[in-house]
This record gives C-alpha cells, sequence and structure tokens, in this order.
C-alpha cells in the first residue's frame, strides 16, 4: 500500500537521515578512493614514521594511468544520441528527433559532461548528472544544462534495486553551504519567508531518532565532519519523491483504449451524455416511425400519387450504452518537496517541473560496477566499486616494498673502508672524502693496503614483491598490453588492433555498458523535454531550410476551369513548382515537442560521433560495397564519411539528380543479334 502520510520537514529529515546512514560507509570510501587515486597513498601516521628516520616513502601510482587509459578510450569513442524509428513510416520523425538532439547535445556541452561522469563513476563507482532547464535568455524556450553531481549529494531510498532508482520511493538531493542570495533566487516567492527567518545546516550525522554517530577520523569539532561552516550559507535539501494520487479513466470497451479525464464529474459527465445521446436519437427514431406511418396513410387515401411516397425513416447505428466505462486507478506522480534547516514551512511541496513528460527521476545514475546480491548493513557500500577500491591493499604493498627496497640500498651505499690500525696517511681525509669520487686517498708505506667494504645487492625478495605487486594491479584492474594494442615488435594492421582491444575490453566491458545504459536513460529524458526547449519555429531553426526543403516539399496544385479538379502547377522550363507543406510540418513538430513520441514512434539509441569510429565504420561500408556491388546505397557511403556536411548533402544532391536524369532518359533501342548493316 503506498505511503500518503502528511509530509511535513520532521518526517523529511527522518526519511533522509535513514538514508544518509545507510550510504555513509560508501561516501567515506569514496573519498579515500578519489584520493588515492590522485595519489594521497598514505597514512598520515606511516609519513610522520618514515619521516621522523629521515626517509621519504615512495609513491608509485600504478593506478592512475590505468585511469587515464580508460578515460581516453571513452572519450575516443564518443557516442551521441540518435532516434531510430520504431517502424518505417516514423522515420522522418526519427530523423527530426535526431536533429534537434544534436543540437541539444551541443549547446548543452553533454558529451563533456558525461565524460567527467564516467571519469568520477569510474574512479569511485559511482556519480549522477541532473537536467534543468536554463530560462535566463528566453523565457519560453528553456536552454538545457546537465549538472554534474556526486554520490555524496544524492540519497536514493535505501535498499534500492534499480539501476535508474525507478523502485525507490524517494530521491534525496543534498546542496551544501547554498547562499542566502541563491536561495531567494531558486525560490523568489518565499524571499519574504526566507530573509525574516535564519536558514542554517542540518545535522545529519545521526541515526533515524536523531542520535547523533560520530564518523571514524572526523574532528569533533566541526559540523557533521566536515568544513566549518560558512557565513550566510545553508543546506538545501529536496526530495523528489512518487506521491500516489487518485486519477480518472474512460475505458472504451469498443476500441481497447483508455483515456485519461481531468476529474470524476468530467468522466461521468462524458459518459452519460453518451447515452442520453443514443436515447434521444432512439427517441427522436420512434418519432420519426410514427410520423411515417401517418405520412403513408394519408398518402394511401390520397389515391397513391405517383412520386409523393414519403421516405421511411433511417435508423440510427446501433450503439452500446455500456460501451465507455469509468474506473480510478492510484497514479504515482513525481512531486519535490524542498526546505531547509530553521524554516518550518517547506519551500516547495508540488509536482516536478519534468512530469508527466518524464515519469522518473531527474538524475541520471552511473555505477561502474553494480550489483543487485542481497547484501545488507555495514557490508552493503560494497555493491558500489569502481576499478580503485579493489587494489589500493595491493598498491600499498607497492609502495611499502619500493620504499624498503630504496632504504636498504642506501643504508649500504659507500659502506666505507676495511684496513689495519694507523693506516692511513690521512685519516680525517678519509673520513670526510672517502666517498668521493676522483679524491686521492694515502696509506702509509709498507702497510697493507686498505680495500673498499663494496655495497650489498639488491633486496632480491623485496624486488619480487613489488613486481608481484604491480602484477597484481594489472591483473585485477583487467587492463593489459592487448587493449592498449602496444605489443614489443607489433606490425599488425590496424583491423587486427582493433579486435585486440575489443578482446582486451572484456574484464572492463561492464564499465562501457553501464555508461551506455546512462546514456539512454539520459537521452530519453532529454527527449521527453524537447516541448519546453523548442516550439515550432525554433525547431525549424535547428533543421534549416534545405532540410525543410528536401523533406516537406509537395507540388503546388490550381483549379482546371475545364474539369474542376486539382492539377499540379507547372514552371515555364515543365516542372512542378514545389513548396513548403506548412501544415504537415508543424504537425509532426507539434508531435515530436509533445513529449510522448518516445513512447511509441521512437526509440532512443547511441550513434558514433568519434572519428576513429566513423573512419572504421566507413571501411566496413566500403568493404561491403566492393563483396556485393550495388547492394549498398551511394548516399549511405557520403554520409559515413569524413567529408563535412555542406560537402555531403552536394554531392548526395548530386547523385540523386543523375539518377533521376537517367531514369528519365529513354532506353537506348537495341541491335537484334545476327543482323548486318544497312543495305
Amino acid at each position: 500500500m503506498p505511503d500518503n502520510k502528511k509530509l511535513d520537514n520532521e518526517k523529511s529529515l527522518s526519511d533522509f537521515k535513514k538514508a544518509y546512514q545507510a550510504k555513509s560507509k560508501l561516501i567515506e570510501r569514496q573519498e579515500e578512493d578519489f584520493l588515492f587515486a590522485l595519489g594521497k597513498q598514505w597514512t598520515e601516521k606511516d609519513i610522520s614514521d618514515y619521516e621522523s628516520r629521515r626517509i621519504k616513502p615512495v609513491t608509485d601510482n600504478r593506478i592512475q594511468p590505468n585511469l587515464f587509459l580508460l578515460t581516453g578510450l571513452e572519450r575516443q569513442n564518443r557516442s551521441e544520441f540518435k532516434a531510430y524509428p520504431e517502424g518505417q513510416e516514423d522515420s522522418l520523425k526519427a530523423e527530426v528527433a535526431s536533429y534537434l538532439f544534436k543540437h541539444a547535445v551541443k549547446t548543452s556541452d553533454f558529451l563533456y559532461k558525461t565524460s567527467e561522469q564516467f571519469k568520477d563513476g569510474t574512479t569511485c563507482g559511482e556519480s549522477h548528472l541532473e537536467l534543468y532547464l536554463d530560462n535566463t535568455d528566453d523565457l519560453l524556450n528553456g536552454k538545457p544544462v546537465w549538472r554534474k553531481a556526486d554520490g555524496n549529494t544524492i540519497f536514493p531510498e535505501p535498499g534500492f534495486r534499480e539501476y535508474d532508482f525507478s523502485d525507490a520511493r524517494y530521491v534525496y538531493k543534498l546542496t551544501r553551504d547554498l547562499s542566502i542570495d541563491d536561495l531567494i533566487a531558486l525560490y523568489p516567492d518565499k524571499q519574504s519567508l526566507i530573509e525574516k527567518s535564519n536558514p542554517g545546516h542540518f545535522n545529519y550525522d545521526g541515526d533515524a531518532s536523531g542520535k547523533h554517530v560520530q564518523p571514524r577520523d572526523y574532528p569533533k569539532e566541526n559540523r557533521n565532519g566536515q568544513d566549518e561552516l560558512k557565513e550566510d550559507t545553508c543546506d538545501l535539501l529536496e526530495r523528489f519523491y512518487k506521491k500516489f494520487v487518485t486519477k480518472h479513466y474512460i475505458g472504451d470497451k469498443m476500441r481497447g483504449t483508455i483515456v485519461e479525464s481531468k476529474d470524476k464529474e468530467t468522466a461521468q459527465g462524458f459518459i452519460q451524455s453518451y447515452q442520453d445521446e443514443i436515447q434521444a436519437n432512439a427517441q427522436q427514431y420512434q418519432q420519426d416511425q410514427v410520423a411515417h406511418q401517418q405520412a403513408v396513410q394519408q398518402w394511401q387515401m390520397a389515391g397513391q400519387p405517383q412520386g409523393q411516397m414519403p421516405i421511411a425513416p433511417i435508423a440510427p447505428p446501433e450503439h452500446d450504452p455500456e460501451r465507455f466505462i469509468h474506473f480510478t486507478r492510484w497514479v504515482p506522480e513525481i512531486w519535490v518537496y524542498a526546505h531547509t534547516a530553521g524554516i518550518e514551512e517547506p519551500l516547495a511541496d508540488e509536482v516536478a517541473w519534468f512530469y508527466p513528460e518524464w515519469k522518473k527521476y531527474p538524475f541520471i545514475p552511473y555505477y561502474a560496477r553494480f550489483s543487485t546480491a542481497p547484501i545488507k548493513g555495514d557490508d552493503a557500500h560494497l555493491l558500489v566499486q569502481g576499478i580503485v577500491c579493489g587494489v589500493k591493499n595491493a598498491q600499498e604493498i607497492h609502495n611499502k616494498t619500493k620504499t624498503l627496497e630504496l632504504l636498504h640500498l642506501n643504508s649500504s651505499t659507500n659502506s666505507g673502508w676495511l684496513s689495519e690500525e694507523d693506516v692511513w696517511v690521512n685519516p680525517e681525509k678519509v673520513e670526510d672524502f672517502g666517498a668521493t669520487p676522483g679524491v686521492n686517498l694515502e696509506y702509509k708505506k709498507d702497510r697493507p693496503i686498505p680495500t673498499r667494504i663494496f655495497p650489498q645487492p639488491l633486496s632480491t625478495a623485496h624486488e619480487q614483491i613489488s613486481q608481484g605487486a604491480a602484477e597484481s594491479i594489472k591483473a585485477q584492474l583487467g587492463i593489459n598490453s592487448d587493449l592498449i594494442a602496444a605489443e614489443q615488435g607489433d606490425s599488425q594492421s590496424g583491423r587486427a588492433i582493433a579486435l585486440r582491444q575489443k578482446q582486451g575490453l572484456l574484464m572492463v566491458q561492464e564499465l562501457f555498458d553501464n555508461l551506455s545504459r546512462s546514456r539512454t536513460i539520459a537521452g530519453k529524458f532529454l527527449l521527453s523535454q524537447m516541448g519546453k526547449m523548442y516550439d515550432t519555429d525554433t525547431a525549424k531553426k535547428v533543421l534549416g531550410e534545405a532540410f525543410i526543403q528536401e523533406n516537406f516539399s509537395a507540388p503546388q496544385t490550381q483549379v482546371n476551369p475545364a474539369t474542376g479538379q486539382q492539377i499540379p502547377m507547372m514552371s515555364p522550363n515543365g516542372q512542378p513548382i514545389m513548396a513548403v507543406d506548412e501544415q504537415a510540418l508543424d504537425q509532426l513538430l507539434t508531435e515530436i515537442l509533445s513529449g510522448e513520441i518516445g513512447t511509441y514512434d521512437v526509440s532512443v539509441g547511441e550513434s558514433v560521433s568519434s572519428e576513429t569510429m566513423k573512419m572504421a565504420n566507413m571501411a566496413d561500408l566500403k568493404d561491403f560495397a566492393t563483396a556485393f556491388p550495388g547492394m549498398i546505397p551511394p548516399d549511405l557511403l557520403i554520409e559515413e564519411s569524413m567529408l563535412p556536411q555542406s560537402t555531403k548533402t552536394k554531392v548526395v544532391n548530386s547523385i540523386r539528380q543523375a539518377q533521376a536524369m537517367a531514369a528519365a532518359m529513354p532506353p537506348k533501342p537495341t541491335t537484334n543479334a545476327g543482323q548486318g548493316g544497312s543495305k
């Protein structure tokens, strides 16, 4: 049964504390993962112990280059949104939606934001993107903006199992240290309330009952183990949650369709009017029959004059009075409840700005490795991991053995001289400069020659342990020389190297699959909000005149005075005069901007945007075209090439004109075999 209890600040804060406590160990570990990847791989105690012995700890960071490799692969193989038609009749809709997609991606810098999301998520296991529309420059059409949200700001309901939070009753977003001016800018209608109140910060390091929980190694003098509070700032807590409301529907049993009604009265009124219309038609038909019978009797009494027989009334079509039914369902709407400490009433409790076009939460998660194993309690944080978590221990062993190896070498270098007592002419010189290159040392005549004490060889055990730890890091990360295609002495072709790269990606394929999953969610979200980013006029500007002329032009017609039929208007050179069908164009744009096109008409996927992948695809298409002549359309080859878009359009148009001229040419006469020349 859905929980529809009255929501207030106390209830919201209690649920947030549960979500925070469920994620607190994950947040702590993610911070350690970030620091470890950036090179802070020694504890303060270890650094202090080594420095007291005048030793600088060695940090041979084997993790960061692997992160650079993964992020480089992602950036080199970027993809962008593309709308694919569900049916052949939806191809034009999909093409127009793809144009708008490309423009929205470009204006919002989505590709760069999602690369940042991938880098952070691969490091610590989790990162999020949030979409909002900026109406600063245009009050009607918002500019799409993507904001990266870290894992320590997004808190879903504890125990969620779905990748996109679809099974969670609520998801919290915590904005720390928000200035009072920014808070007023977000909620201008609450300005007077904010100014006369004292917005502050939440104490959320506690359990659901409010009991404080002291995190490990957190300074007790600071709030919540965080930095000292900034003046004139506050914490904003936004709860996106599912609020179940009663929806009224009208079911059509004949067509099998369901339509949502505004309210109960509207639904019942529609059904009642339909039934009243059936009854009124039946009564009118009965009256018409009675009148018809009377007219027939009068006609018969008049001697049945020819051509004056009354016409019988037409029976109304049969309609089922029970065709339409009214029913109700509890349906979850996405609402947002916002509040801050120090203000008793909420700043907002309303339907979310993206609903009903988007019926999920506004956060696009990315999890590098995500598991739904039934693990609860203190170990639940292990269900979300990046590549750093599993190799920290091996990296620490590698650093410590490298440090001990260097310590052993330094302690045995320049070990001194082995000599009898009173051998040196100048013992002080030997003590001060005995290890200096090029120094001349004198020993007394007729005394044994002093011998240098050579240093001990490097510690083989430390070197083996260090190499073993480095190999362990490589094995656990799953990134090897096959992935980077850099085998020594390799002279294979580019195709073979690409194949080896795919094979080397097997152990990290989950990272890229989850990224594709996240981008698909983001694309569907963006598609649902097209109507708030564009109207028909701005959408036409994005499409451009050339695209509109090519896809929406129709022959102009005029009425033939002789026949009264519509005939095409012809130009002086005999070609039909074409004009843009504005009605068809506006109708298609209205369907796309309605936000419902992604339900049945098109599906959101990814298309290649990197030059490397495009060149590889082009090479494959050329091979197909060579192997199967005439099977690959020329315009497809041109579209996949690296030519500028304007050049592609010119080439494709030239090919189409040439094909049209060839089709219009009369067939050449054939000469029968065996015929001779002219007589």
